[in-house]
């Protein structure tokens, strides 16, 4: 697979949380990116960590795409699953997921800009694929 445009590698790294926290033990403050990676990082001041996490973010998801490895699903709202972010996460164009999903790709837009959400079934399978991304895809393929 080839190397991502920097912009997309960095739309692609927005999608996971950073996460900082204080640890007492190590008198610093700790950085992680969860649903990507544990505590990577650490600096005396939370403004000092956020930085560090944006650039592991970025180079895990170049590093990933450049190895044909299919991203992790960030972390979802259970309560409003992000389509956008599971179909990047599983490798999928929107007709692919699209088509995998059975939905139209009209429809997988509309979701994906917020202008309307999926409900049901549609709903419950979004969780389900951002859970576990590859039995979802291996099980509507053999369908």
């Amino acid at each position: 697979m080839k190397k991502l445009p920097d912009k997309e590698t960095a739309r692609l790294a927005r999608n996971y949380p950073l996460s900082v926290r204080w640890s007492d033990e190590d008198q610093v403050f700790i950085g992680s990116i969860p649903g990507l990676v544990g505590e990577c990082c650490h600096g005396d001041t939370p403004e000092e960590v956020i930085p560090q996490l944006k650039d592991i973010a970025e180079d895990l998801v170049g590093f990933l795409t450049e190895k044909g490895q299919l991203l992790p699903v960030p972390p979802i709202n259970s309560s409003n699953p992000d389509p956008a972010a599971i179909r990047t996460a599983m490798g999928l164009s929107q007709t692919k997921f699209a088509q995998l999903i059975g939905v139209s790709v009209r429809t997988l837009h509309k979701w994906e800009q917020h202008t309307s959400s999926p409900s049901g079934a549609a709903r419950t399978l979004l969780k389900i694929a951002a859970t576990n991304p590859h039995s979802v895809r291996e099980a509507l393929r053999s369908a």
